[in-house]
């Protein structure tokens, strides 16, 4: 049979969250990709379904933000989970531990983390599972351009100095096809081929146990007596478990009260998972919950194996580990696809540089730098969530960091940012005042009418955020553009016939002079803050240092 040849600049392996990401991503900078999924469709389980503010944010600059919110049910404040007779599109955000379903008045608030993140954030966390998600990615990512092929494997890659090669096998015809790329990126999952082909290895607590995933479908409703929650785990001596408020799976229509998820350890040394038969899962379940008379269908059962490892490394020479593949831990807190989309966010406007001409290689060195101390401290939080949901000891309670601060206040040290070295990813609380190495401060301003957040304006490329009198910046990054071919824009805020801020909220929040400036990189992240315009005439040079790309010509006089 003969074999096709294609030539790409970025290959995709997985089609999961992050590669579906990664590829939605990628065509929004420009850059062509093509996508394998082992796997004939997108998912049809329902699972990974808190959306962080932060993730909203990227979604939100893809255009998707209402899309996510019109197929999502609605999550509402963690408080209210207590209310009767609540409705069946509404979730309370909160994680409960209670000694059984009917005890559950009594239940002990594990973990409620706020809705009302408006001075974080110009979105909000939204609770929309992976069945539903997954689709909204790859219909954007093929509207632009992305070639998604599902059923299809890769078969074998090497790299090279110049790119990698990889054989992939469509599984229905069996065709193989050769595809050269300059760049592969390998979001294929906790076992990732890729990444043991490579011999890269892991570090962390390892393995945590095997665990089974039930779907079913029972009548909790007198019992729950119209309670809601998103989790709830279910202590019992005899059969410990987590209970998962349910979804409605993107093929329905309505959602379903009738349907849970039910999650659990066991030995497979004992037992092997296929020992765990619809009657002996409900067996489980009628005890988990404290309810032997409880009518159970079992709709699937199906086993994982939960962990917490992160990659030694998230680079080789032309290969980046990404979601899964980089990073796995426990699914306590909602992190794990979050950081899955943040890491392809966070590489895909590095590759489009690279390859646009406008950033020197060297940058791409910057993605491990970034997101793999942060990819770590986030499976730690994971870890330590997951510890204390049946142990709520000082020394853990420390340890914790609130869950906005995780998935929104971290922060990055690189050499694509003109900044301090911080010790620890995640700091103890919220300093997103324009410091370098964070995301840009979410602040609203008025555009022709309307408002806008600082955090949508940097999508397609850099941006200067002057100060009021910060109007020598204007002219330093259009002169540095026209230099440079970066793609640097500049709005002063305040300026007439731009964005406006009545109440200098912008200045009150960063702490700025009134002709400082905050340079901005196209994932949002600050790279340089100037307190005054008398460095403006540095700007040139703090681009090519954090783009790792040679000197231009400066400007004269």
């Amino acid at each position: 049979m003969q074999q096709n040849e294609e030539q790409v600049p970025v290959l995709i392996v997985g089609g999961g969250l992050t590669g579906l990401s990664a590829a939605l991503f990628l065509r929004r900078h420009g850059v062509h990709c093509l996508l394998v999924e082992r796997h004939a469709s997108t998912t049809l389980l329902t699972r990974a379904s808190g959306i962080s503010s932060r993730t909203m944010e990227l979604l939100r600059d893809a255009g998707l933000e209402q899309t996510v919110i019109d197929r999502a049910p609605k999550l509402i404040d963690g408080h209210r989970w207590r209310e009767l007779g609540q409705p069946a599109d509404q979730i309370p955000w909160v994680v409960l531990r209670s000694n059984g379903v009917a005890d559950l008045a009594n239940a002990v608030i594990v973990e409620e983390p706020s809705l009302d993140v408006s001075r974080l954030s110009p979105t909000r966390p939204y609770w929309c599972g992976q069945d539903r998600l997954e689709p909204i990615l790859r219909d954007e990512a093929v509207r632009l351009g992305a070639d998604i092929r599902f059923n299809t494997a890769l078969e074998s890659f090497t790299e090279d100095e110049n790119g990698a090669t990889a054989v992939v096998v469509d599984r229905a015809t069996g065709a193989r096809t050769t595809v050269r790329a300059d760049y592969l990126i390998a979001a294929d999952g906790v076992r990732s081929p890729v990444r043991e082909a490579l011999g890269i290895t892991r570090k962390g607590n390892g393995p945590l146990g095997s665990a089974m995933s039930v779907l079913f479908r029972s009548d909790l409703g007198n019992a729950l007596q119209g309670r809601r929650f998103v989790i709830c785990y279910l202590p019992n001596p005899d059969e410990p478990g987590v209970l998962q408020m349910p979804e409605v799976p993107a093929v329905l229509q309505l959602f379903d009260e009738e349907r849970w998820i039910f999650g659990f350890f066991y030995d497979p040394r004992e037992s092997a998972a296929e020992d765990f038969t619809p009657e002996h899962c409900a067996r489980i379940i009628r005890t988990a919950t404290g309810l032997p008379d409880l009518a159970v269908e079992v709709e699937m059962a199906r086993p994982w194996e939960m962990s917490h490892n992160v990659a030694q490394t998230y680079r080789t020479r032309r290969v980046f580990l990404a979601g899964d593949a980089a990073h796995v831990h426990p699914p306590a807190g909602a992190f794990g696809a979050n950081g899955g989309i943040q890491d392809a966010h966070n590489l895909a406007w590095k590759l489009s540089a690279v390859l646009g001409g406008w950033a020197g290689e060297g940058l791409l060195d910057s993605y491990e730098a970034e997101r793999l101390p942060v990819g770590s401290a986030v499976a730690d939080q994971a870890w330590i969530r997951h510890i204390w949901r049946l142990n709520d000891s000082p020394e853990l309670q420390r340890a914790l960091r609130e869950s906005t601060l995780v998935s929104t206040g971290y922060r990055y040290t690189s050499g694509a940012i003109e900044g301090p070295v911080y010790d620890e990813p995640i700091p103890s609380e919220h300093e997103l005042t324009g410091r370098p190495g964070y995301r840009v401060p979410h602040v609203w301003l008025e555009h022709t009418g309307r408002k806008v957040s600082t955090v949508d304006l940097s999508e397609s490329g850099y941006v200067l955020l002057a100060a009021p009198d910060g109007g020598a910046w204007a002219g330093a990054a259009e002169s540095v553009a026209a230099r440079t071919g970066i793609p640097l824009a500049c709005h002063v805020i305040g300026e007439t016939g731009g964005y406006s801020d009545p109440d200098d909220s912008f200045g009150r929040t960063t702490g700025l002079s009134p002709d400082g400036a905050l340079l901005v990189r196209p994932d949002g992240f600050v790279a340089w803050r100037a307190e005054d315009s008398t460095v403006a005439g540095l700007l040139q040079e703090v681009l090519e240092r954090t783009l790792a790309r040679p000197a231009s010509p400066r400007a004269e006089g």
